[in-house]
């Protein structure tokens, strides 16, 4: 019995992030009330309360959920001494397959990422990949293998162009798929490498 009450609260609780995710992806934050998100999730407005303190603890579950579901995608350990252009590689691959996987939840951190309402938890999960990112770049750079750009510039044009990907896949402008990835991935390259854009394996220490 204690197992089946365990399943049917995380049923409830997957059921509210799933709705939250519709509803703020589509109106914003501001946008939506907690009464719609329980009627979308077929369940008591009272009963969101039961697993959220309010609205905006709902919002940030729901970025950590997606947040650490990118990140442990997106930044697993790569293949021993890779060059930086396999690496840019590895990171564009994944980052455009969790697009392809999850749009919606593409399109919702792309949108929240900044917002005032999102907690210092939340914040750390973004900063874990915008940690990495910025580290690959400066390491890109010294190497000689990415131009001298900021390595902001850098994490937003790749996360951008993931980003704006989805958009266009959901008004039906391109398909989304490995074909697009990869001519992206190319102009993506050409724009931050240096003439070649190539450099060895890195050398262990």
């Amino acid at each position: 019995m204690a197992r089946k009450i365990e399943a049917d609260q995380l049923d409830k609780r997957t059921r509210l992030l799933d709705a939250a995710l519709d509803l703020f992806e589509a109106k914003g934050y501001e946008g939506v009330a907690v009464p719609e998100i329980a009627r979308a999730a077929g369940v008591a407005t009272g009963t969101v309360y039961l697993y959220f303190k309010d609205k905006q603890a709902l919002v940030n579950a729901l970025y950590r959920h997606w947040k650490r579901a990118y990140n442990n995608a997106v930044l697993a350990p790569l293949p021993p001494s890779p060059s930086i252009r396999e690496r840019f590689a590895s990171y564009w691959r994944r980052m455009s397959e969790f697009a392809r996987a999850h749009p919606r939840a593409t399109r919702f951190m792309d949108l929240h990422h900044h917002a005032a309402y999102l907690d210092g938890e939340s914040r750390a999960a973004s900063r874990e990949y915008l940690d990495v990112a910025t580290q690959f770049a400066r390491e890109g750079r010294e190497r000689g293998a990415i131009r001298d750009l900021d390595p902001l510039l850098i994490v937003a044009l790749m996360w951008g162009a993931a980003a704006g990907l989805v958009k266009f896949a959901a008004g039906g402008a391109l398909a989304l798929d490995e074909k697009t990835a990869t001519a992206m991935e190319e102009a993506l390259w050409r724009a931050i490498a240096t003439e070649g854009g190539q450099d060895g394996p890195q050398t262990q220490g």
